[in-house]
């Protein structure tokens, strides 16, 4: 199977967030995501775009497997949120959600600066019965 590639481009400005949870909610709709699955997928989601800063436009990608979802968030300025990827957690940090939410996440350099990769094994709910 072909993995589905969805590709989103909104700007940083308020509000815009949420096209792009409304993109993921699509979606899971469609491919019968578990409601747990969902919940993961919008909470690191949300929890990202809370970092997005200011100006230019933020990408989102995601694409779609048989049992994984992995989506790719920037570009982000600076060091910033690669260093609170990096260091350990002492509260409820970046870091903490992400490990909680998601199976794997990393920052990479790509075009235009950091972005966040992240990859989350999914079952739909038809699977699951």
């Amino acid at each position: 199977m072909t993995p589905d590639r969805i590709l989103l481009t909104i700007p940083r400005d308020e509000g815009f967030e949420n096209v792009a949870q409304l993109v993921l909610a699509g979606v899971a709709a469609r491919l019968n995501f578990s409601y747990e699955v969902v919940d993961d997928l919008g909470t690191a989601l949300e929890t990202l775009l809370e970092r997005r800063g200011e100006k230019g436009e933020l990408t989102v990608e995601l694409e779609v497997g048989e049992d994984t979802v992995k989506a790719a968030l920037g570009p982000f300025a600076g060091d910033g949120l690669r260093a609170e990827l990096e260091r350990p957690d002492d509260g409820v940090g970046l870091r903490r959600v992400l490990e909680t939410v998601v199976d794997r996440f990393a920052a990479v350099e790509r075009e235009g600066g950091d972005w966040i990769e992240l990859e989350k094994r999914v079952e739909s709910v038809e699977s699951a019965k």
